[in-house]
Parts: structure tokens; sequence; C-alpha cells
């Protein structure tokens, strides 16, 4: 075979590996992500920008590029970053929630719920990203809507306390939402002043007992109600 018998081979070689390329490339752009699975990764992708560069990182130009997006694609889902950012507090307090469920002791156990109560809410604002997550947005106008993602919650430290194994069944649905109301704000504060909480009311924050399940073993007693003496 002459020289330019041989080019010409490989000519006709490399055009059959570049269609084939191109066609790939079509292939898996015809692949289209159902909304749900589209919404679902972009907020895995949020939440990975969240742990590891806290809120700043969180931006739609930078997850775009994580996942090879456009910028449009991921407004297309999420309005804005507000909105981005709104979703992934969502999802951290469904899954709050959903965890909480599945380790929480059954309500017929009564006590032992505030605590597991108590504990999840230390988990979830532990890292200290969700508590700045939820500052920001509070502070940028957001008002969640309804009763907000703990109304569940609500719910179930309410049912510990009225079922037969409890024996002070005074305890309202008011009662159990100002107590997750508390908790929340100590779980909140604490995820930013960390120890200095303790030390600001003059408390040993290592020897002293944990303020958020002092507050459930109080509910758990029925010391939650306002009007007692």
């Amino acid at each position: 075979m002459c020289d330019r018998d041989r080019r010409a081979a490989r000519r006709s070689r490399e055009a059959e590996a570049l269609s084939e390329v191109v066609m790939n490339k079509a292939a898996r752009k015809r692949v289209r992500r159902s909304a749900e699975v589209a919404r679902e990764e972009i907020l895995q992708a949020a939440e990975q920008r969240l742990v590891l560069e806290g809120l700043s990182g969180v931006k739609v130009q930078r997850i775009a590029q994580d996942l090879g997006l456009t910028d449009a694609a991921i407004h297309y889902h999420f309005a804005s970053r507000e909105r981005l950012l709104e979703a992934l507090l969502r999802r951290s307090g469904r899954r709050f929630l959903d965890e909480l469920a599945a380790t929480a002791p059954q309500s017929e156990q009564g006590g032992q719920v505030p605590a597991a109560v108590a504990t999840k809410l230390a988990e979830l604002f532990r890292s200290g990203e969700t508590a700045r997550l939820l500052a920001w947005l509070t502070l940028s106008g957001w008002k969640p809507e309804g009763e907000g993602m703990l109304g569940g919650l609500v719910d179930q430290l309410h049912c510990s306390q009225v079922s037969p194994n409890v024996s002070d069944r005074s305890q309202t649905r008011a009662d159990a939402a100002r107590m997750v109301a508390v908790m929340m704000a100590v779980a909140f504060t604490t995820a930013f002043m960390k120890d200095a909480l303790m030390r600001s009311v003059g408390l040993d924050a290592e020897a002293d007992v944990d303020l958020l399940q002092w507050l459930a073993a109080r509910f758990a007693d029925g010391g939650s109600r306002l009007d007692q003496a």
C-alpha cells in the first residue's frame, strides 16, 4: 500500500472514530433526567459545597460547574440562589425528621421521646452550617410557610406526653410547640456560641448537664407549663 493509500485509510479511521464520539455525545445528551432527579442532584451538590466551604461556597455558578450544567439549568429548577438555599434548608429539615422518626423510641415510652428530640436537634446544628443557613435566610426576610418544618415534630412530642404510660397528661400541643421552639433556639444559639453560652451564665460547659437534655427532662416531667407554680 502506497503512502497516499495509507493516509486515506488513516483519515477514514479517524473520521469513524470522530463520528463515534459525536454519536456517543449525542446519545448522552438525549438522556433526560426527571425534574425530581435533577433537583436532588443539584441539592446534593449544594449541600456538599455547604459542608466543604460554608455558606459562601453555595453559588449557582460553582454548582453548575460541579454538575456540568449551565447556570440556566440550575435556575430552571431553583429560580434564584435564595430559593436554592431555602430548598437546601428544607431538605435538611426533612432528613432530620426522617432520622428522628427512625431512631426515636415509640410514643408509649413517653419521657424518652423528648430526650431523642434533643439529641437530634443538637446533631442538626452541630456543624454550624445549618444554623448559618437558617440565620442568613431569616435575615434576608425569608419566612417559612404554614407551620414550617417542625410541625410534625411538635405532634410527635405532644403524642409522647398523652400516651397511657405518662402520668401527667395535662400537657397540650401548645406546650409541646413552646418546648420545641425553646429547644430549637438553644440548639441554634449553641451552634454559634458553643461553650461560651454556658460560661456566660457561670456554668461549667463540661461538667454541667447538657442544656438541651435538661430541657427535655423538664418537658418529660411536665415542667413546660407556664401556669405551674
